[in-house]
This record gives C-alpha cells, structure tokens and sequence, in this order.
C-alpha cells in the first residue's frame, strides 16, 4: 500500500491573516511552540508564511505596528494535498531544499489549510518502520 501525505502530517497549523501583527504572530508562536505561521487571505487561500527567522529579522522595528503582509514569504510556499501519495511530496520537498510542506484539502470547493508535513516527521516514520520490520523478520 502506497503511503499518503495524510499519514505522516502534523494535523492542523497555525495561521494568521495578512493584518495580523508581527507582535501578535510572536506571541501565537510561542504560545504553540512553533517555528512558522502560515499566512491566509478571507478565502482562507495560503498566501505565503511567516517564519520566526523573518520575525527575528524584524527586531528593532515596531512589532505592533508590522504586519504579516510585510514580511511574509510568497511564493516559495510549498504545498500538497492531504490524499497526494507520499512520494510526490517527498520528490517536491527534495527539489526545493524544503524542510516543511503545507498540507491543504483536496476538496474541489475548499483549498484550507489541513496541516503541515515535516521531513523530520518522515524520517522519524521512516526509522519506526525500521524497527517494525526488524521486530517481524526471523533471526539467521
């Protein structure tokens, strides 16, 4: 059985709108123990992401006062659907140099945001089915 995207990500992310402070992202981050916000539009659409490293960057500047729009990251948003075969996300995350893939409905009428799909979280199944095999297979 071919895995599926929807095995291996992390359900739910966090997002914030264009609007949303920087202070405010800081806070959400913190708060949920994350690294990166994915920016959404009112259609709930990505619309880039905001990562703590670019928040970082900010430092010095009125936080209350920046917002997402500022310093979001667009177009280099990688995204796949929850039922896309594993292999297809892997290939991407490869050819991007992609730590993180954004994980979206495969639903015709909604593009929201399902999750995240680390690499780390792959390798992480990948060395726990190691140990499966290695538990079922017969000793020489």
């Amino acid at each position: 059985m071919e895995p599926y995207v929807r095995q291996f990500m992390r359900r739910g992310a966090i997002t914030c709108s264009e609007e949303t402070s920087l202070r405010d992202i800081a806070q959400i981050m913190v708060v949920n123990q994350v690294r990166y916000c994915v920016v959404i539009n009112k259609a709930h659409e990505v619309m880039g992401m905001v990562s703590a490293d670019s928040i970082i960057d900010a430092y010095g500047g009125n936080l209350d006062e920046a917002k997402a729009s500022d310093i979001l990251t667009r177009g280099d948003v990688i995204t796949k659907a929850v039922n896309a075969p594993l292999r297809d996300a892997i290939d991407v995350m490869s050819r991007n140099r992609a730590e993180h893939l954004v994980v979206l409905s495969d639903r015709p009428d909604s593009r929201a945001v399902l999750g995240i799909l680390f690499a780390g979280d792959i390798i992480a199944a990948m060395a726990q089915r190691r140990r499966s095999d290695e538990s079922v297979r017969p000793d020489a």
